[in-house]
């Protein structure tokens, strides 16, 4: 999750964190180890926030168990708010930044987190078009998941990380179609559906999360001294990827 873009909504420039480049020095974050029970200040504030506020959603607290990522803070972070390493197992956060959306970001880290868990993240061994289109419905699985959560919070008494996604220039689209269909027809399932299908809906969005996603393909070929991949994304991606926090499957598909 990330900050400013120049053009007419700020927020996915520099998505390269999400995508898992680290784009700060170790020296200067603060992280705390799982099971995060020993943490102070502001980062154990947050952790403690982080694994009350997922007790509720199995897939999420299961992922935060099992794979128990080192969580920190960053006060370098300009860009971006937070990213996922899977190769370090860290969730970062940018430190300083108003403890409701902090936990917005760390749910959505941790969608991205339980997605690599499930092994559904893509590889350079894929073709280039589908490493580019993987990225694109991971990302967007973990903003709908994200304001699924934030809403059920709100529902809950906690209104903070659903208010600040709803005026956050990345999520306020986002936040609007998912509540447009609560009014709707209540159903959270098919709000879900609804908000993976809106991420779409903005081209600048889908241009600059393909272009970061094609930097990073053939930044890991050139790493790796490979050839571009020849395998394409399972038959069955979307259906895997593409379900809620206690197992229910929301409709969803693979970008074209």
């Amino acid at each position: 999750m990330t900050a400013a873009r120049p053009g007419k909504r700020p927020g996915v420039a520099l998505a390269l964190a999400l995508l898992g480049a680290a784009p700060a020095a170790w020296a200067d974050q603060i992280c705390l180890e799982a099971p995060y029970a020993d943490g102070t200040g502001e980062i154990g504030a947050l952790a403690k926030r982080t694994v009350q506020a997922l007790a509720a959603y199995p897939s999420l607290s299961q992922a935060l168990q099992d794979q128990a990522p080192r969580l920190c803070l960053d006060d370098t972070l300009v860009e971006e708010q937070a990213y996922f390493e899977p190769k370090t197992r860290r969730i970062v956060v940018r430190a300083g930044l108003d403890p409701d959306f902090q936990l917005a970001v760390i749910v959505h880290e941790v969608r991205h987190l339980e997605q690599f868990g499930r092994d559904v993240c893509p590889t350079i061994r894929m073709t280039l078009t589908d490493y580019v289109r993987t990225r694109q419905a991971l990302e967007a699985d973990a903003a709908a998941i994200g304001l699924y959560i934030a809403w059920d919070l709100r529902a809950g008494g906690e209104a903070g990380p659903w208010n600040t996604l709803l005026t956050w220039p990345t999520h306020d689209d986002l936040a609007a179609r998912f509540a447009a269909e609560m009014a709707a027809s209540g159903d959270v399932v098919k709000a879900t559906s609804a908000t993976y299908a809106a991420w779409f809906d903005d081209p600048e969005r889908r241009e600059i999360y393909a272009f970061v996603s094609c930097v990073n393909y053939l930044d890991a070929l050139d790493r790796e001294k490979l050839q571009p991949g020849q395998s394409e994304v399972p038959d069955d991606f979307a259906e895997t990827l593409c379900r809620m926090p206690d197992g229910r499957p929301y409709d969803c598909f693979l970008p074209p």
